[in-house]
């Protein structure tokens, strides 16, 4: 029982701390920034993304990334009942550009947990609004399923992750 009440403790912690994150991502996106030429438009470095699959894997959910560095993204995100984080590669020096990331998704929260994963993702993101994420993870944690039944696959087990939906510059 204690140990219910530790990880419950720590999870709720953790969302605090992304929902954080991401707000703290949303305030710093806001900013203006100047261009240097008049005749070039500012440069975009923050991107919400929302769909299937997305904020660790939930079937409805939404990320927040914001780019560190030229082409490094660090990303967060929540869904209805999961949450996940990843750091991004970005193959031009845009935000609206294709990625990899290496990503942790955690589906489910307390007794409700059902799994989580950590691996490579390729987002392929067109020039507007569409995105949609192909990868494999590896199970680094398993829980119950609605029944109350173990989960079918085990810890160490590589599986598909995926998602789609659109994502939008700010």
């Amino acid at each position: 029982m204690y140990l219910c009440e530790l990880i419950i403790c720590i999870m709720k912690k953790i969302l605090v701390l992304v929902l954080l994150f991401c707000q703290s991502m949303l305030i710093y996106g806001q900013r203006e920034t100047l261009p240097i030429d008049p005749e070039q438009p500012a440069r975009r470095n923050t991107a919400i993304n929302a769909g299937f699959m997305m904020g660790g894997g939930s079937l409805v959910g939404v990320d927040a990334e914001f780019l560190v560095s030229k082409t490094v993204g660090l990303q967060a995100g929540i869904g209805i009942s999961s949450f996940g984080v990843g750091l991004d590669w970005h193959f031009k020096p845009i935000i609206n550009s294709s990625f990899i990331s290496l990503q942790y998704l955690h589906q489910g929260f307390g007794e409700n947990f059902y799994g989580s994963y950590i691996g490579p993702m390729y987002v392929f993101r067109a020039k507007k609004i569409l995105q949609a994420g192909l990868g494999w993870g590896i199970v680094v944690g398993t829980g119950k399923d609605r029944n109350g039944n173990d989960v079918t696959f085990k810890v160490g087990e590589w599986t598909l992750l995926y998602h789609i939906g659109v994502f939008f510059p700010l």
